[in-house]
């Protein structure tokens, strides 16, 4: 198996940007073959129910290239786990 292959269990780290740059962001990532989800803010993070975008923190340096070259300010923060557990724990 690829140890490129990721699942929403990889996805641990948040990336937070505008919600009019976040569908194209997710769009940049898709080009480049990077897996992402965008799914609600855990409460963690955010107390809003905000849209953000999730990836995982072994992508990062891939993602954040991706960004930087595309003019998208972005700021990130590592969850505990992954986002379903984040999402699910009380």
């Amino acid at each position: 198996m690829s140890e490129n292959l990721r699942t929403t269990l990889d996805l641990n780290e948040v990336i937070l940007i505008t919600n009019y740059e976040l569908i194209e962001a997710k769009k940049l990532l898709e080009k480049e073959k990077i897996f992402s989800k965008i799914f609600p803010a855990p409460k963690t993070v955010l107390e809003a129910c905000s849209p953000v975008l999730m990836i995982s923190n072994k992508d990062e340096k891939k993602v954040l290239k991706v960004f930087e070259d595309n003019g998208i300010f972005y700021k990130t923060l590592i969850i505990e786990k992954d986002i379903i557990w984040e999402l699910l724990k009380r």
